[in-house]
């Protein structure tokens, strides 16, 4: 590994827990310019530990400040940066997406127990990364897909999320949708509205029935079909409401075997998805 800092001018003291149990090890894995390392960036913002991101044209980011990462804007070794969110430390190990430095990033799966794959909402999934998620599918190693840069000019959402189902399966399932000012949770049928770096939360407006409807039935249906419950499809389909609780227990569990990959829409630059990018961390 690289010899990184994982502290800045901006950050905190680095988070502490007595708890063995309460400590997360999360690679973030991805194409070269797919956002990961400003993606951290905007978790530790979320959490409390910076005041504000740095930036990677200026090079005052926590995992890329090097004078190599400087000059050519991009991670060339593992990066480490740990933030504590509701009671569980998670570090958070940023992996360069260059196939030049495939060694680096396998070790840091090796030191994971989660990998988030991220994916930018103008790109397509490359072979190099499919790849890295067959290894992680061989070892059952817990994922889930952040599509990021929603802001950028050639971002399309829908695109790049069927772009992940088609490369890592059907079980790709996305539990937000976006919006221009926030997120829908499918299951919760909340609306999360960002503004100003606060989250506040709303009730659905009439109008996003029609863009939630399919998505939240598909999603739900993905979760039962992972779910022990053998009665819970039947319930389901012949009418029964299924409690939100009992979804994401199952949700959860599916997540944790290996079976079920959620998708997180996020766009670091606002700060759109990384509170939720959190809950699930």
């Amino acid at each position: 590994m690289a010899d990184k800092s994982s502290t800045s001018q901006n950050a905190g003291a680095a988070p502490a827990v007595d708890d063995p149990t309460a400590v997360r090890n999360v690679a973030l894995v991805g194409p070269s310019g797919g956002g990961k390392t400003t993606l951290v960036e905007a978790l530790l913002v979320a959490s409390g530990v910076l005041s504000r991101p740095g930036s990677i044209a200026d090079g005052t980011t926590v995992c890329d400040h090097d004078e190599a990462e400087i000059r050519q804007q991009r991670s060339v070794g593992l990066a480490l940066a740990s933030l504590l969110h509701d009671g569980v430390k998670v570090n958070l190990v940023d992996t360069p997406g260059y196939a030049d430095f495939v060694g680096e990033l396998r070790a840091g799966l090796r030191a994971a127990d989660c990998a988030l794959f991220v994916i930018a909402a103008c790109e397509g999934v490359d072979e190099p990364t499919k790849s890295l998620w067959q290894e992680c599918s061989q070892v059952g190693m817990p994922r889930a897909v952040v599509i990021t840069k929603l802001d950028h000019a050639r971002a399309n959402y829908d695109n790049a999320l069927t772009g992940a189902q088609n490369a890592f399966g059907d079980k790709v399932l996305p539990l937000y949708l976006p919006t221009g000012d926030g997120l829908i949770g499918l299951l919760s049928q909340t609306r999360y509205v960002y503004a100003e770096g606060k989250r506040t939360t709303h009730s659905p407006e009439s109008s996003d029935a029609g863009q939630t409807d399919d998505a939240r039935g598909t999603l739900i249906e993905g979760i039962i079909e992972e779910s022990e419950d053998e009665s819970l499809m039947e319930r389901y389909l012949g009418g029964e409401k299924i409690d939100e609780a009992v979804l994401i227990d199952d949700l959860e569990k599916a997540v944790a075997r290996g079976s079920f990959f959620p998708v997180i829409p996020v766009c670091s630059s606002t700060g759109v998805g990384t509170l939720e990018l959190l809950e699930i961390a």
